[in-house]
């Protein structure tokens, strides 16, 4: 196996926007039950701050205690599908509460639950407080996704942002001044709704739809800009054309056209995350075709010189550097003798057995035609010739082809150099000592291994007989 410099390798997308909502899910829970508990404290001392109040109308008690329940339940989540038992027992009293709430104002013509926690409240209200029907619709909704989630994470995402409709639209029309739009949602029930609603959809960002939003990738960039720009050009719109007299359709409107924009981005989404995994599979394709060779599976010429243009070998690191430059003995003739597709099939199984004998580190590639080149990381001349004798030996008692049914052993002629990372040379200047020595080896009767010199010098010859290697190296 052939170990490739991490940067030839390609980038990893990454969620860095995933991660931050991932963080600033916990403070918004945080924040919600914070100051839902310091509403429910001024309550019940009797001094509620006038930043509580909306002409004297503040959060009713159901809604606190819904708030707060809700807080407790989403904070610290796991971006996982995990939910305890007791935040499941939460989230089913504050639907249970919603539920109530909502019977009350469209089935019953009472409303006990509201009487009996208005009690809570030590002075009486300047007005009538109740908790309306949409911030009951709001918190249920958020309630029953977050108990869906665990099993359908889409839906339970789906039922989360269906839930933030309600309060977008009494957040249109609180800041553009339409009564008509917030009915009995108080400002600071308001905050409180869109604090626990967005800590609840932040949960969110493993699903296919809020998924490719957060990505790195550049549809993911563009969709977050797209977002921007139609929230930006939402509050224009209502800058230009409110009315305070409006009876809220105007609030609905900028609604509808906020969550149009995003929900088209939300679905177009998972379309261009399936195209842009099909665009990176093809272009790893294409950079694993542009420098790996298709008969051998070995790298080619090509990835080897970016090898050395890019890294040198393990960065610097090793003292010495074995390089091997092998060519087959009289290929021309397989070829010639019994065709191509013999040829070929000899060269994969050379491939396969060089690699075999290579260690993790070490690099192998297709230098030419029945060229390879081997580098050896931190070997010296020793190890060098022992692997090469390893290689030759290898080759030649176990790839071999055919003709007229007699094996024929295929051989090798090796040329061997020693690059040393000391600055003076380059590993092209080694590479092409091994091929000197390669020359010499194929004038010298092949199926040989013979060594470059040191610098200055010649090829050195060194044989079958010359040089020995131990019998267990190779096998």
């Amino acid at each position: 196996m052939t170990v490739l410099p991490t940067n030839m390798g390609q980038r990893v997308t990454g969620f860095r926007p995933a991660l931050f909502l991932l963080y600033v899910q916990s403070l918004l829970a945080l924040s919600a039950l914070s100051i839902a508990l310091l509403i429910a404290l001024s309550e019940l001392s009797g001094h509620v701050p006038a930043i509580f109040l909306s002409k004297g109308n503040g959060p009713h008690p159901l809604s606190v205690l819904s708030v707060c329940l809700f807080s407790i339940a989403i904070l610290r989540r796991s971006p996982f599908k995990v939910q305890t038992w007791w935040r499941r027992v939460l989230f089913m009293v504050v639907l249970t509460i919603c539920l109530m709430r909502l019977a009350e104002i469209f089935l019953l013509n009472t409303a006990p639950l509201s009487h009996v926690t208005m009690s809570l409240y030590r002075d009486a209200a300047p007005v009538p407080l109740s908790m309306g029907a949409n911030t009951a619709l709001a918190l249920g909704l958020f309630t029953l996704g977050a108990l869906i989630r665990p099993r359908n994470s889409t839906a339970a995402f789906v039922v989360t942002v269906l839930g933030l409709v309600p309060v977008s639209h009494a957040m249109f029309s609180y800041f553009f001044g339409m009564p008509g739009g917030y009915g009995e949602m108080s400002p600071p029930t308001l905050v409180l709704l869109c604090l626990v609603g967005l800590s609840q959809l932040f949960v969110f960002f493993r699903t296919p739809l809020l998924r490719p939003f957060l990505s790195e990738t550049p549809w993911g960039r563009m969709a977050r800009r797209q977002a921007a720009a139609a929230t930006v050009g939402v509050f224009f719109l209502g800058t230009v054309f409110h009315r305070s007299d409006d009876t809220g359709m105007s609030g609905a409107l900028l609604a509808a056209v906020f969550w149009l924009s995003l929900v088209i981005l939300l679905a177009a989404g998972p379309i261009f995350e399936r195209i842009e995994r099909e665009r990176r599979s093809l272009s790893r394709e294409m950079r694993r075709q542009a420098r790996q060779d298709p008969l051998t599976g070995l790298l080619n010429r090509r990835a080897v010189r970016a090898y050395i243009d890019n890294h040198t070998v393990a960065g610097g690191n090793m003292e010495t550097v074995g390089v091997l430059l092998a060519d087959i003995d009289h290929f021309k003739r397989v070829n010639d003798t019994v065709g191509h597709i013999v040829g070929d099939s000899v060269l994969s199984e050379l491939g396969k057995k060089l690699q075999s004998k290579l260690r993790p580190s070490d690099l192998v590639a297709r230098w030419g035609g029945e060229e390879f080149l081997i580098l050896l990381p931190g070997a010296n001349l020793e190890q060098t010739m022992t692997m090469a004798q390893v290689l030759r030996a290898a080759v030649a008692s176990h790839v071999y082809w055919e003709k007229d049914g007699q094996k024929e052993p295929v051989t090798l002629s090796i040329g061997a150099a020693i690059y040393a990372a000391d600055g003076s040379e380059s590993l092209e200047q080694a590479i092409q000592k091994a091929d000197t020595a390669l020359y010499a080896a194929k004038s010298q009767g092949r199926n040989r291994v013979l060594c470059h010199n040191a610098p200055g010098g010649g090829a050195q010859s060194k044989t079958i007989t010359d040089y020995r290697p131990k019998a267990s190296a190779l096998h």
